[in-house]
């Protein structure tokens, strides 16, 4: 019985602890406002990603996405897009509770999902944590296995660690994170470059691309006879393409990432001049 009483004693005191007394402070978590003002876009590959353009963000991408992520627990806590037609294109703010977070920009000429790649499903969000999160460019096929050449102009920012204890702007300069690839065949005038291998997807912790094209029922390839053949790349290096000049022969080149890339082949004796800039 004493020991009965003596729980209850604990019990009532814990209570008491618990509760407010008139006229104590509540305490609340405060919420902040963060804004963002996007930089480092411009028209032209082999240009610096510097400074804030003076342009509409539209001009440049077709979607823009910001993804917010918890610091601690990688958790993804917010998410906007801006698609055209989207009224105030650009101007994307969250309200979020003091914290530490990561945020993560990216901006591209071809619309794509952020943790999905198959484009029937865009109205059902996926959500992922900051270490396996990435955006794949829309894929008409519902099987990993069918990736298509989708890749456009594309651009990509990310600052980690960000404190939010007040309201405040963040300045991301978005990077260009594809190369322009451009085919010459010299002694020929009518030819064909099929595209085997270039990427779909992005990782945004470790920013590095993947998700490589396959069953992609030709879907990377470009004939003369349409005009300059161009690909924007997310792929840097091991590249394959087939020249078709009417036979096919390959060869493997390099794109680095904001550089517009030049082959000039000779086809016969495949000779290859290339010009970076």
């Amino acid at each position: 019985m004493k020991k009965f009483l003596l729980t209850l004693c604990a019990v009532a005191v814990m209570l008491t602890a618990c509760i407010k007394k008139p006229g104590e402070p509540v305490e609340t978590i405060k919420h902040y406002k963060i804004e963002f003002k996007i930089g480092g876009l411009n028209h032209t590959v082999g240009e610096p990603n510097v400074g804030f353009p003076t342009e509409p963000i539209q001009n440049f991408v077709k979607q823009l996405s910001i993804v917010a992520y918890n610091t601690e627990t990688g958790a993804e806590v917010a998410r906007q897009t801006h698609l055209p037609g989207t009224a105030n294109f650009g101007k994307i703010s969250f309200e979020l509770p003091s914290g530490t977070y990561n945020f993560v920009a990216i901006g591209s000429n071809t619309e794509f999902g952020i943790n999905q790649f198959y484009e029937a499903d865009k109205n059902n969000p996926v959500y992922s944590t900051y270490p396996n999160a990435n955006f794949h460019y829309w894929q008409p096929s519902f099987s990993f296995l069918d990736k298509y050449y989708k890749t456009s102009d594309t651009f990509f920012a990310k600052t980690t660690g960000l404190q939010l204890n007040k309201n405040q702007t963040a300045e991301l300069i978005m990077e260009r994170i594809v190369g322009l690839l451009t085919v010459i065949v010299t002694d020929k005038t009518d030819y064909a470059v099929d595209l085997q291998n270039d990427y779909s997807a992005y990782r945004f912790d470790t920013q590095v691309p993947f998700g490589v094209m396959e069953n992609d029922f030709m879907s990377g390839y470009k004939q003369s006879k349409n005009g300059t053949i161009n690909y924007y790349l997310l792929r840097s290096s091991g590249i394959n393409l087939n020249i078709e000049a009417p036979v096919t022969k390959s060869i493997t080149v390099s794109v680095p990432k904001n550089k517009h890339t030049t082959l000039r082949i000779q086809f016969e004796t495949m000779t290859v001049n290339t010009t970076v800039e």
